[in-house]
């Protein structure tokens, strides 16, 4: 599928669990559909598009598959988790842009940077304030699910004492990153 259809995928899964995608759409649609999910060629993941791609056909299956290895009492919400996995990484819409400096892109293979004039938040916390912007509500705990990557893995709470929707972003987010570093 071209990034055109990965977007209107992306905007259906999220309707079929009762998110409003409307005011998305509009304010962050072209930057959603194009945004990359990696700043670095040597990913796989570093192309206009590839962040669709990424959270609908790899970070989101595989967190949904780890949750489904829980016993039933365990488990968290699939429709949580599909929300939470389809919207955690939105604030690299807008927060990184192609990369101008050609030595950077030669020699570093960084062919996207983080932009210099965003907010001193990380990723989820950004994707959250976007969504809120948007009328997206979000439980104590999709809200820690949003922002489990933002966090230290020296940071014990977060280590020890995350939900489990949390875990199960967080290594389907490092399950990606394996995947695809991997096929070098």
């Amino acid at each position: 599928m071209n990034k055109e259809e990965n977007y209107q995928l992306f905007l259906t899964k999220l309707n079929e669990i009762g998110i409003p995608t409307e005011k998305l759409d509009e304010k962050y649609g072209e930057l959603i559909k194009n945004a990359t999910f990696s700043t670095t060629a040597d990913s796989g993941l570093a192309y206009e598009g590839s962040l669709i791609y990424a959270i609908l056909y790899k970070l989101t299956p595989y967190a949904i598959r780890l949750n489904e290895l829980l016993p039933e009492p365990i488990r968290a919400s699939k429709d949580s988790i599909i929300k939470v996995c389809l919207l955690h990484q939105l604030g690299k819409a807008v927060r990184i842009e192609p990369n101008t400096n050609d030595w950077e892109v030669k020699n570093k293979g960084m062919v996207f940077k983080y932009k210099n004039d965003m907010p001193a938040i990380r990723t989820g916390l950004h994707s959250l304030a976007m969504c809120s912007e948007c009328g997206i509500e979000f439980s104590i705990d999709e809200v820690e699910a949003m922002t489990v990557n933002d966090r230290d893995m020296t940071d014990m709470q977060s280590r020890f004492h995350s939900s489990i929707m949390s875990c199960m972003v967080r290594q389907a987010s490092e399950m990606v990153y394996l995947e695809f570093n991997n096929k070098k």
